[in-house]
């Protein structure tokens, strides 16, 4: 399976991101280097209250497109789901 490339690691992420209940943007894509096919995809939660405001998610683009979603998808909930918990706790 080909490798998707950039344009559509980002088009991924950002579909993946409007799924989301906080404001999220897509803001760039880093290849690691050698013609790895891990990438780290840098999203920025828009109006936080506080740090950190960016933060990476690292997935594998070697596989299909699904199977990328389906990485990117995971990895921003667990880290959705950590954020929630320090930075906007439950009142009862």
């Amino acid at each position: 399976m080909a490798d998707l490339d950039a344009s559509n690691v980002m088009r991924i992420a950002q579909e993946v991101t409007l799924e989301q209940s906080l404001p999220l943007k897509v803001a760039g894509v880093v290849f690691a280097g050698g013609g790895s096919d891990y990438v780290e995809i840098l999203i920025n939660i828009d109006g936080c209250p506080c740090e950190p405001c960016q933060f990476a998610i690292g997935a594998f683009r070697d596989g299909s497109e699904v199977a990328l979603r389906d990485q990117i998808g995971e990895r921003l909930r667990h880290y959705l789901d950590d954020y929630r918990s320090v930075h906007m706790p439950r009142t009862a």
